[in-house]
């Protein structure tokens, strides 16, 4: 896969994110959908990450930016095996040190630490978005997406040694 391939996937699942309508993508979906494309995978899979959104339904845990991160690891690990018909190393460390990564670079891990508010009430879903606290959300999503992108790259290099 090439950057520019990586870099449209990221660019056209953003465009989902950033959408206010019905196409409107939650933070695990869009970087699940920048995974799927990048994958040639079935961008209607998006759908299956709409309850890690928000920290898992809205509750304020694991930020949806890296749930959905695993979830694509997870599928692109299992994609890996059936194409060359052998196991495939496990990607715990990485999502481990992306989590580590993300927790280091944004101040938390979750959801509720990032915004700095309780979203799980619909009052508090409301107050968060009149006080801003979900601007910096592209930012958590678009680093998330870029980071697989480095992943996708680093595993096929180290394939074709």
């Amino acid at each position: 896969m090439t950057s520019e391939k990586f870099a449209q996937a990221k660019a056209e699942a953003m465009k989902g994110y950033l959408d206010p309508g019905p196409g409107h993508l939650n933070c695990a979906q869009t970087v699940m959908r920048c995974g799927l494309l990048a994958l040639d995978q079935d961008p209607e899979l998006t759908a299956y990450a709409n309850f890690l959104g928000g920290g898992m339904a809205r509750m304020g845990q694991v930020c949806g930016a890296l749930s959905g991160a695993a979830v694509i690891l997870g599928l692109r690990e299992r994609l890996l095996a059936q194409q060359t018909q052998k196991p495939v190393t496990p990607t715990f460390d990485w999502l481990q040190e992306l989590t580590r990564r993300f927790e280091a670079q944004f101040g938390s891990a979750t959801c509720k630490g990032l915004l700095g508010c309780d979203i799980s009430t619909a009052q508090g879903f409301r107050n968060a978005k009149k006080t801003h606290a979900t601007e910096r959300c592209p930012e958590f999503v678009g680093w998330t997406c870029d980071q697989l992108g480095e992943l996708f790259a680093q595993q096929e290099a180290a394939q074709q040694q």
